[in-house]
């Protein structure tokens, strides 16, 4: 409940600027979709695509702010005199990190999909069956890369609640102790998790054809059928697989649930005023 009411307040706070940036990327985004055959083939991709990497430098940069008005105005002091405990105040603050960064991701994601699929289209060289392989590749990879896209986020948003939480915890050099408990536990993780895909069993690691993932065969189908299909591109989709350790994944997700709750503790019983 109180994890509830903490959201509420949040997305009260900055429904209007959630609401303005939805539409501006919107407007972006049809302006961008206006332009296509008139801009060269590609540019209004390659903007939208910009955009959407302006926003993952925002995630990063504001992660570490979301706990700043709070501290500013000592309103975490307030909250804790209350039956609200720190792992409340920081889930919430996560958890609209999450909603607010996350949906503009999502978004400009399916946006640019949709843009990079007109383009294609608008070039009418590809025919009806490549094209409708080409569209099935496009949506499969948006949908596999969104998972770990927030998987990623939601990381970053930790890491900053904790890095924050931790430069609290003393008067002075704040920023740097901030900074190591950022970069420390990170490169930490990194190196854990890279020792550990030295050694886990098979059975842990899971791979994937690229030519599956990308829905290579309705593709390659549409090439021969064209006489133009390219024998080291095939060679390279059938011969390349993608994989994912879920060891060093569980190992990550353990480290940051460690921090959420370190950074909690920190917030209930070592911050300073």
């Amino acid at each position: 409940m109180n994890f509830a009411r903490l959201y509420k307040k949040e997305f009260m706070k900055e429904r209007k600027s959630f609401a303005v940036t939805l539409i501006i990327t919107l407007g972006v985004m049809l302006f961008l979709y206006s332009r296509i055959g008139q801009w060269p083939t590609g540019v209004p991709t390659f903007v939208s695509m910009t955009i959407i990497f302006g926003f993952g430098i925002a995630a990063f940069i504001n992660c570490f702010d979301y706990m700043g008005d709070e501290w500013k105005r000592n309103n975490h002091y307030l909250m804790l005199s209350l039956p609200v405990k720190g792992r409340d105040i920081l889930s919430a603050k996560l958890a609209w990190f999450m909603t607010e960064f996350g949906a503009h991701m999502l978004l400009l994601g399916a946006y640019t999909t949709v843009m990079l699929l007109a383009e294609l289209k608008s070039t009418d060289v590809l025919s009806a069956e490549l094209y409708n392989g080409i569209v099935l590749s496009v949506w499969r990879l948006y949908g596999l890369g969104m998972l770990p896209m927030l998987y990623v986020l939601a990381s970053v948003g930790v890491l900053g609640l904790f890095s924050y939480t931790a430069g609290s915890t003393v008067k002075r050099f704040n920023f740097w102790v901030g900074a190591v408990s950022y970069i420390l536990p990170m490169w930490l993780l990194s190196y854990i998790s890279g020792k550990s895909m030295e050694i886990s069993p098979a059975w842990l690691h899971i791979e994937l054809p690229l030519s599956n993932v990308l829905a290579w065969q309705q593709i390659e189908r549409a090439l021969n059928s064209n006489g133009t299909n390219d024998f080291n591109l095939s060679f390279f989709m059938n011969g390349t697989f993608i994989g994912i350790d879920i060891l060093a994944v569980l190992i990550w997700a353990a480290g940051m649930i460690g921090l959420f709750f370190l950074a909690s503790w920190l917030l209930e019983n070592v911050v300073e005023v």
